[in-house]
C-alpha cells in the first residue's frame, strides 16, 4: 500500500450508504449517533433490532469499542515498560497517550458525523474486521 492509498483510505472511508434503505437510516439516525460512543454500541440491537442500518452501526461501534480497549491496554503496558528508561521513559508515554487519543477522537468523529448526516461509513482499515451482528 503506497502513501496515496493510505491517504485515500483515511480521508475517504468506505461508504455503505447505498446498501441501506433511506427510510430505515432516517428513522434510526439517533440510535446510530449514540452507537458511536464506544460503550453504547449495543443500543441499536435493543432499540431497533430488525434494522440493517442499526446492525451496521452496532458492528462499527463494537469494532471501535474493541479498538479503544486494545489501544488503552497496550498503552498501559508500554507505559510501564518505558517508565524504567530514564528521560525517554517520561516523554514516550505522554506522546503515546496523545497519539492514541487523537486516533480514538478521529474515529469517534467519523462515526458521529457520518451518523448525523445519515450515512454509513466504515472505520478505516478495520471497519470490515468482522460482522458480529447480522
Amino acid at each position: 500500500m503506497n502513501f496515496e492509498d493510505l491517504k485515500n483510505q483515511i480521508l475517504n472511508p468506505e461508504d455503505e450508504t447505498g446498501s441501506f434503505d433511506p427510510m430505515d437510516m432516517e428513522k434510526n439516525k439517533a440510535v446510530g449517533v449514540l452507537s458511536s460512543i464506544p460503550v453504547l454500541f449495543w443500543l441499536p440491537l435493543v432499540s431497533c433490532k430488525d434494522s440493517p442500518y442499526g446492525k451496521f452501526c452496532a458492528n462499527q461501534g463494537l469494532i471501535f469499542f474493541i479498538l479503544c480497549t486494545v489501544l488503552n491496554v497496550a498503552q498501559t503496558f508500554l507505559r510501564k515498560i518505558f517508565l524504567v528508561i530514564p528521560f525517554v521513559g517520561h516523554i514516550f508515554p505522554k506522546l503515546l497517550s496523545f497519539v492514541i487519543a487523537v486516533i480514538e477522537f478521529a474515529i469517534f468523529l467519523l462515526l458521529l458525523i457520518s451518523a448525523c448526516q445519515g450515512k454509513a461509513k466504515r472505520i478505516p482499515f478495520i471497519g470490515r474486521l468482522f460482522e458480529a451482528f447480522n
